[in-house]
């Protein structure tokens, strides 16, 4: 059987091993300055780079 398991913390510094998706919903406008997405700006630049282009 399948189940969801929500874990709580930070998820730009997950604490599991291996490699780590991190998926986002976003808008198609262009927009980027609010969110979650501050968060991943402030850890990362390339991918607020790449969604913009």
């Amino acid at each position: 059987m399948k189940e969801i398991i929500y874990l709580k913390g930070d998820a730009t510094s997950p604490q599991v091993k291996g490699h780590k998706i991190i998926a986002h919903i976003c808008n198609n406008r262009g927009s980027w300055g609010a969110g979650f997405v501050m968060a991943i700006s402030k850890k990362w630049s390339s991918p607020e780079i790449e969604y913009r282009k």
